[in-house]
């Protein structure tokens, strides 16, 4: 049997580590071992360790290999002692069975800093670190799906460097610089719902509530933008914004200006996250749907700093494809195929905030979540089980 799962985030044990679930996942990882299988393996698709939010101390790096080498080993330390009994029982399963981590947007570090890649696998005995994965038996491939997110792949500027996403430099710089004043206004919880708003761009609207429902003297969604528009000038995020999005330099000078006050402000941050939004549809379907139904084919632009070449395989040697990345558990049939082919995305092992729409779209709701895959071969074929555990 082989299980998949992503996106569990594991932190610090900090204000940006909201990893909860140590009971429920050391219980499932000891029901595996009690199966007493040498054929048991676990595959992590991706942001199992929660790396490029660990320190947050608003350096603006130039480089995607000056992040990944500034982390240190004791980061690695200091996540294991956090969640320790969580380490130790993947240590008891990795004695025996094989773990293959493959790599996200938020643990890319493992690719470019071999300490802390040497340091995983000293742990986890039996543990293979990789950018993706084809199990060539099951006709299945894996890949964190990051990769297929304009705005949290990596790219390369004209001298080849390697640039960070434009996800990782908002976080690390909007959580310095407004966390750090953010944090002293919240509450714990507060602060918590406030990194995990789903999708990005309600946290406008989130704001809004917020002062309303609290009184709060402070306006902290006036700060947000004033704190997004220093993001946007520094140059670091001009020479992404250049490089992936050349057109968009225009408009960034525009925010910059502020002129209009704050509603073109506003208006501006939403056209500059735009990409972002699209975490609001199942972009990550759709990309499945035409590598399963067309040529199996991924460019190596897509894939800087996870390979350097084109993933290409025949159409008929991936029946079954499996990602993380957006937090979107699904088990889905691949239509227009003359073969069953399946597109299955992990989910997540955290929580969500995100508007309650369909009942009150003003209305913010936190919901716990939880999902896992199980495969099993049998007579020839292989068994899908998507296991989702959701709770408001």
């Amino acid at each position: 049997m082989k299980v998949y799962m992503s996106d569990l985030h594991i932190g610090l044990g900090n204000e940006s580590d909201d990893f909860i679930y140590d009971a429920r996942l050391i219980k499932l990882l000891n029901e595996l071992i009690e199966m007493n299988s040498d054929d048991t393996e676990l595959y992590i698709v991706g942001d199992f360790f929660e790396l490029t939010n660990a320190v947050n101390d608003g350096y603006m790096a130039n480089t995607a290999v000056e992040y990944a080498q500034q982390c240190d080993v004791n980061v690695i330390d200091e996540i294991i002692n956090n969640h320790k009994k969580l380490i130790e029982t993947f240590q008891r399963f990795s004695k025996k069975n094989r773990i293959y981590y493959i790599v996200g947007n938020h643990d890319y570090y493992f690719l470019f800093n071999k300490k802390i890649c040497d340091k995983i696998k000293e742990i986890f005995k039996k543990c293979e670190i990789v950018p993706y994965y084809y199990d060539e038996e099951f006709e299945l491939f894996l890949i964190h799906g990051n990769q297929f997110d304009p705005v949290n792949r990596l790219s390369k500027d004209q001298n080849n460097n390697i640039l960070p996403s434009f996800s990782e430099y908002m976080t690390k710089y909007m959580n310095h610089h407004f966390g750090n004043i953010a944090v002293e206004i919240l509450s714990e919880e507060l602060y918590s719902e406030y990194q995990n708003i789903y999708p990005q761009l309600d946290v406008f609207k989130w704001l809004d509530n917020l002062k309303e429902k609290y009184l709060l003297n402070y306006d902290l969604k006036k700060e947000w933008i004033k704190v997004f528009t220093r993001l946007i000038k520094t140059p670091q995020v001009k020479r992404w914004l250049k490089v992936n999005y050349p057109g968009v330099n225009v408009l960034s000078n525009i925010f910059v200006n502020n002129m209009g006050g704050l509603k073109l402000g506003e208006a501006i941050v939403r056209l500059g996250m735009f990409f972002r939004s699209m975490n609001n549809s199942n972009y990550l379907l759709m990309n499945a749907e035409k590598l399963l139904n067309e040529s199996f084919y991924i460019p190596k632009e897509y894939l800087i700093g996870f390979g350097e070449n084109d993933i290409a395989l025949e159409e008929d040697k991936v029946k079954f494809l499996i990602m993380g990345h957006n937090h979107r558990a699904s088990l889905n049939m691949i239509d227009n195929s003359p073969v069953e082919k399946v597109y299955v995305n992990t989910g997540t092992w955290k929580y969500r905030v995100s508007r309650n729409l369909g009942i009150n779209k003003n209305e913010f709701v936190k919901k716990k979540l939880i999902s896992y895959l199980y495969v099993e071969q049998k007579n020839n074929r292989l068994n899908f089980k998507m296991i989702k555990e959701e709770a408001f």
